[in-house]
């Protein structure tokens, strides 16, 4: 049983702008208007840094850069998103003069191969995962995250205020990554999963629901998910957001037109899209030639 499914906050009044250093006023400035989930990601990984340099950022020098990459713990993927968010912080700075060069200009890292299709899930995969799911709530969260192809935020912030009932099935209305705002059919099967799940009529009330009622914290739907993963027996990798890309792969396996799926996942490119499509059994441009 997921223990906690809302996260606790702590009051914080204005900050004491005497205290508060070239570097932190940098790294304000760099992060406003910034997402919620951007935000908090790129502050970690920024501020990461900052400690392992041990110095003010104006004092940084491409060796400390190269020597924090080198000694960070994780996936190729991972370090390279932290790497990236430092490059992003330097660069600012010196666009903004706070900082007298980018040292990270010069820290050029070759492409790394694309393996995406390890986190795509076979269909029989993600099945298993939302059928063995015996509570109402919590496989109502999987088929959202699977079906509409929501990233696990966007799910977990989904309110009845953002759904409209349709004849068939529904609209919601998702305020996604870059604040942008789309609109994604919901089918009927699931809109009438999610109204039988429905107990609070205020139209701020989350679609899916903590297990008190209140907003589902992205820690605790991450567990669900991967509770989900390993009762079918997948890896211990498996998240939430592998739903997102087997939702995607999927509908375009099943004969999807990409610039669906683009608009449904909220991708900025099409080209994001359709890395996720594959060669259909039969096909490919070696049959014309043999």
């Amino acid at each position: 049983m997921v223990k906690r499914d809302r996260a606790g906050s702590r009051a914080s009044g204005p900050p004491d702008l005497a205290k508060v250093s070239g570097d932190d006023l940098l790294l304000r400035s760099w992060l406003h208007n910034r997402g919620e989930n951007t935000r908090r990601a790129y502050e970690r990984d920024a501020r990461a840094f900052m400690a392992y340099a041990g110095k003010p950022l104006g004092e940084v020098v491409l060796d400390d850069l190269q020597a924090w990459f080198d000694c960070l713990d994780g996936s190729d993927a991972t370090r390279r998103r932290k790497l990236s968010a430092v490059k992003s912080l330097l660069a600012f700075g010196a666009t903004m003069r706070v900082l007298p060069t980018d040292e990270g200009a010069a820290f050029r890292l070759e492409r790394a191969r694309d393996t995406l299709h390890e986190r795509i899930l076979p269909e029989e995969d993600v099945a298993r995962m939302i059928d063995s799911e015996t509570d109402p709530r919590r496989h109502a969260l999987l088929r959202v995250l699977y079906v509409l192809g929501l990233r696990i935020s966007e799910a977990c912030g989904l309110t009845w205020r953002d759904m409209t009932r349709r004849q068939q099935g529904g609209i919601a209305s998702i305020f996604g990554k870059g604040a942008k705002t789309r609109s994604v059919v919901v089918p009927a099967k699931l809109w009438k999963e999610l109204v039988a799940l429905r107990v609070d009529k205020r139209p701020d009330a989350p679609v899916v629901p903590g297990h008190e009622g209140g907003p589902l914290h992205v820690k605790a739907a991450d567990r669900i998910a991967k509770r989900a993963a390993r009762r079918a027996g997948l890896s211990s990798a498996v998240s939430a957001h592998w739903l997102r890309h087997a939702c995607c792969s999927h509908s375009q396996d099943r004969g999807a037109p990409p610039h669906v799926v683009q608009a449904q996942l909220g991708h900025a490119s099409l080209a994001t899209t359709t890395r996720y499509s594959h060669v259909r059994e039969g096909d490919g441009a070696g049959k014309y030639l043999d």
